[in-house]
């Protein structure tokens, strides 16, 4: 399965998404993520802070949901998740490198609904983290294919 190139070129990075898991007890749990990016059509990564409940719940059963929310663009994705590094080196705190084989996406668009997506930004004299954020986005994104 696919993501459609619309949500692909969304999900370059900074893009506010729900990330759904499930306890040892099969009791759902959801984060809010910015730092996820769409590796490829089929692949999204994102930095999961080692020190939350997501990891572990990662760790425990590798099944997850995903809600992307934008500017007129609403996609629900499930896939199945593998830790690639326990430890990234470019965010500020420790996050594990998390990819996301894409199985299922749904558009959760309606016609005739204009949805305007969640967004963030930095208070003043914080914009310095746009370049952590930068730096975070193209270690997600991994090293150029090569052929």
């Amino acid at each position: 399965m696919e993501m459609p190139r619309n949500l692909v070129e969304f999900l370059l990075g900074g893009q506010t998404c729900v990330v759904a898991a499930v306890d040892e007890r099969a009791r759902p749990m959801t984060a809010l993520m910015t730092w996820v990016v769409a590796r490829n059509p089929q692949t999204l990564t994102m930095a999961v802070d080692t020190r939350g409940q997501a990891l572990r719940h990662i760790r425990g059963n590798p099944h997850v949901a995903i809600e992307v929310l934008g500017d007129d663009l609403c996609y629900g994705l499930r896939g199945t998740a593998v830790i690639e590094k326990e430890r990234m080196q470019s965010p500020p705190f420790a996050c594990a490198l998390v990819a996301v084989r894409i199985e299922d996406v749904r558009d959760h668009g309606a016609a005739g609904v204009k949805f305007v997506g969640p967004s963030y930004s930095y208070h003043s004299g914080k914009e310095h983290r746009s370049e952590i954020e930068k730096a975070v986005f193209t270690e997600l994104m991994g090293p150029a294919p090569t052929i």
